[in-house]
């Protein structure tokens, strides 16, 4: 491949930003040739947290009181801090050439407004646990774009049984969903999904020119049922998907907020 890939990280927090970026230093040297990160804060929780006595509910299931929108704001700062060195420290000498911004919104439509300019967009998830999950190729019938299957095999670091596809079926034959292959054959993209949501996936790479996640709705599913950061080849070959337009400038640094 002659010309390397501007890659755009997204994410709702710093955890999760810092789980997109552990993979992205795996797609270093020719593969990346620009790379940039949107943190994007949740406009719904910023409203909660602004109405007095709010409660929330944790992991645990216990209830809590909702942190101040001084708190909240206090830690997005943080988090944003430490989102912009740890892209700049992945990016290595081009780090000064970063391009870094925070937007308001929900974190899937954002990032995709945000990435129509750059080649990948990862879509950070925090690490759930420690144990090594696969690289899972989700593709439609259509072979993977050369790209993708580059960066699939970078990431699987030479090691073949970490890898796995599963394919969506369009022709007449009978998918073949066999748990212990490592190509597996689905009839819709819903088959998939339900086997992905058993998977201990590490990560998830898509093209949105090949399919099958042709729109927001299916990325969304996508990323609630994986559980892990999912890596978007394509990402402005998907339709305009609202009215509204973020967008980040793949050659352009954004200042420090101090």
């Amino acid at each position: 491949m002659s010309n390397g890939l501007r890659i755009l990280v997204g994410a709702g927090s710093f955890a999760d930003a810092s789980a997109g970026l552990h993979l992205v230093r795996h797609l270093q040297g020719s593969f990346c040739t620009g790379l940039g990160g949107i943190l994007i804060e949740d406009a719904e929780m910023l409203a909660a947290c602004a109405i007095p006595h709010q409660h929330i509910v944790l992991s645990s299931g216990t209830t809590a009181r909702a942190p101040s929108l001084s708190t909240v704001q206090m830690l997005l700062k943080a988090d944003a801090r430490a989102f912009r060195k740890l892209l700049t420290h992945t990016a290595g000498p081009n780090g000064a050439d970063c391009a870094f911004t925070l937007a308001k919104g929900e974190l899937v439509s954002t990032a995709l407004r945000a990435a129509r300019d750059w080649d990948v967009l990862v879509l950070g998830y925090r690490e759930i646990h420690k144990l090594r999950g696969k690289i899972v190729l989700l593709q439609s019938s259509v072979p993977s774009s050369d790209e993708m299957i580059q960066a699939s095999r970078m990431l699987s670091n030479h090691m073949p049984d970490v890898q796995i596809t599963y394919t969506i079926k369009t022709d007449g034959d009978a998918p073949n969903s066999d748990p212990s292959s490592n190509a597996r054959q689905f009839a819709t993209l819903p088959d998939a999904l339900a086997a992905l949501a058993r998977t201990n996936a590490q990560t998830v790479l898509v093209d949105f020119k090949n399919g099958p996640i042709r729109n927001h709705g299916d990325l969304l599913k996508l990323l609630e049922v994986a559980r892990c950061p999912v890596i978007v080849f394509g990402p402005s070959n998907l339709p305009t998907l609202l009215e509204h337009n973020t967008q980040i400038p793949a050659n352009t640094s954004v200042a420090n907020d101090g």
